[in-house]
């Protein structure tokens, strides 16, 4: 028998009633949880794929848009280039005009 005069216990009937509320209540607390699970507020796995497929497609559309911007800047330098080296021969081309023209019909 535990008994405190100064410090308000007295004798086996509290103490039981005492530790029976204390097992009560974790037994309650261990058999019903926390309360329910909260909604997941994750991304959707599919909407993730969606915007991840959605991005590669774009990455690859890129891709091809640089590709074919490096081609035409190669053909535009062929173009220049040749524009340049016949910058100096007006009478070659004279020539191949009137050559150009005959053949036509004109």
């Amino acid at each position: 028998m535990v008994c405190w005069k100064g410090g308000q216990l007295m004798a086996g009937k509290t103490l039981s009633y005492s530790a029976l509320a204390v097992l009560l209540l974790v037994l309650g607390v261990a058999l019903i949880g926390c309360g329910p699970k909260p909604p997941c507020e994750g991304a959707d796995v599919t909407a993730v794929r969606a915007a991840q497929d959605g991005c590669a497609a774009a990455t690859d559309e890129l891709d091809a848009a640089r590709d074919a911007r490096a081609e035409l800047e190669a053909d535009v330098a062929s173009t220049r280039a040749e524009i340049s080296a016949l910058r100096g021969q007006p009478d070659v081309l004279a020539e191949r005009l009137h050559e150009l023209k005959k053949g036509s019909g004109r």
